[in-house]
């Protein structure tokens, strides 16, 4: 008599089971083109004349080491957000990966266009705050500033939930306050000027409604199909 295999038990399934592939693929894409605009830029920025957005307002700003917490805070706030965006649908995953495709050209093109740096105060003192923004300033130089990626990323997360059926209405606008977080944290330890906010949020929301009108993910589609035909032959 033919024995059956049981059935898993979906409970127990890992987590790599339980997430579809297309999850991992456009989450490494979109870590990728990230890394990529805003590493690959840097050899050629010593070679362009460098700009400062500085205005009275951001003069103003003290430097507060302890905002460095959020600062560091929002790497994980985007791998589970963004996962979990990606997680909502092969749609929202599709849309996600070209909206954020625009983003960083239009990044690619302010960093190299119009770079900007700033001057980064001297942190003197003992403390895990105080520690954490040295350590924050030998790991990452005052370049790309313009648009800011940590207000690029927090933005879509938010924005990005607001359209997820799966994802709690709480965190939807957790999402929105640790956006208003980031934006003061990038300020007060003196990693970004005012205005590399405001064109941050211009150019995340013109990439969304403009992934919206074109309906974007029909690019991810149409790539899947390709491969798909290609692995039947």
């Amino acid at each position: 008599m033919e024995q059956t295999q049981p059935k898993k038990n979906p409970a127990r399934r890992s987590f790599f089971d339980r997430v579809p592939p297309y999850v991992f693929i456009t989450f490494i894409y979109v870590l990728t083109i990230d890394l990529l605009v805003f590493y690959a830029t840097r050899p050629l920025l010593p070679y362009l004349p460098a700009h400062s957005l500085s205005t009275p307002l951001d003069e103003m700003i003290p430097v507060s080491p302890a905002w460095v917490t959020v600062y560091f805070l929002s790497f994980l706030s985007w791998v589970v957000t963004v996962l979990w965006i990606l997680s909502e649908s092969k749609r929202h995953a599709y849309r996600l990966c070209g909206i954020y495709s625009i983003i960083m050209i239009a990044s690619l093109v302010c960093f190299l266009a119009y770079p900007v740096t700033i001057e980064r105060p001297e942190i003197t003192g003992s403390g895990l705050f105080n520690d954490w923004t040295r350590f924050l300033y030998r790991v990452d130089s005052p370049t790309n500033l313009c648009p800011s990626l940590h207000v690029v990323i927090s933005y879509i997360c938010w924005r990005g939930t607001m359209d997820c059926e799966k994802i709690p209405k709480w965190y939807r606008w957790f999402n929105l306050f640790f956006l208003i977080l980031v934006c003061f944290s990038i300020l007060f330890v003196k990693q970004h000027f005012i205005a590399d906010i405001f064109v941050a949020v211009i150019i995340t929301e013109g990439a969304l409604q403009i992934g919206r009108v074109t309906r974007i993910e029909r690019i991810g589609f149409a790539i899947e199909e390709r491969f798909k035909r290609r692995k039947a032959e």
